[in-house]
């Protein structure tokens, strides 16, 4: 059976999180990187982090959520990093098509700080403002995360290379590549190196990764099973900064 890990899910949205893990295993699905949409989250995804070893666990602030936060998110982030080796940055990032965009930037370049300060890999999330994301990149200067994860990537084709070479980006492809509405999300994909390309839910429930693996098979016109072992070797890579051993992946232990 291949293995599957899902690049970015939230299943602290799901009831019995760990259950569904159980079951997800099932089908080969060995992992899954639960990331936060609001700090509200952090405790629930921590705890799911620490009961379920499988479920990687990824916090920050999702722009939509920018200003719901009722705390001080900024030195709380920095306390779990310090304390958690093992815990990576996400999701964060801008989106157009919600207000305050200096403000969103701001959260932004605090979660890319943070992943240079304790060299975690950052899941962001962009909508129409890849242009935004590659000027505050550049100007970070060598002060970068070690990685960086481009969740449910739809953006323009001719940053791809950019973003790999000079930022160790990786794209996340979701179910909207099995759409054939979402060209844009089918274009990135054909021009995504075949090592930088990972899979996910974007929600509580892991198992549809394996269909989006085939999608992507199919449009990189290369056989399943190999397409699987390649994305399931991209994401141990992105997983391995250090703190998270092979070993625990696979087994899920």
């Amino acid at each position: 059976m291949h293995k599957y890990i899902d690049a970015h899910c939230h299943l602290q949205h799901s009831e019995n999180p760990c259950d569904v893990m159980i079951n997800a295993q099932s089908y080969g699905i060995v992992g899954a990187i639960c990331n936060s949409a609001t700090s509200n989250d952090w405790d629930d995804i921590l705890a799911l982090h620490k009961k379920c070893k499988n479920i990687y666990a990824c916090i920050g602030v999702h722009p939509w959520e920018i200003n719901n936060i009722k705390f001080d998110w900024h030195s709380s982030l920095h306390n779990i990093l310090q304390n958690n080796p093992d815990v990576m940055i996400g999701e964060c990032g801008l989106d157009k098509n919600y207000p305050d965009m200096q403000q969103q930037e701001q959260f932004f370049i605090a979660h890319l700080d943070a992943g240079h300060k304790y060299g975690r890999t950052v899941h962001i999330h962009c909508v129409g403002a890849w242009d935004r994301i590659m000027h505050i990149l550049k100007s970070c200067g060598k002060n970068l995360p070690p990685k960086i994860v481009a969740h449910s990537f739809a953006g323009p084709a001719n940053i791809i290379e950019q973003l790999a070479t000079k930022y160790n980006a990786y794209f996340s492809y979701s179910p909207m590549i099995t759409d054939s509405r979402y060209r844009r999300a089918i274009d990135a994909l054909i021009n995504t190196p075949m090592n930088r390309i990972l899979i996910e839910s974007d929600s509580d429930n892991p198992s549809v990764v394996i269909d989006v693996a085939n999608a992507v098979a199919k449009i990189k016109s290369i056989a399943a099973d190999k397409m699987s072992d390649i994305i399931y070797n991209n994401t141990i890579t992105v997983l391995t900064d250090g703190q998270i051993t092979q070993n625990a992946i696979i087994t899920g232990g």
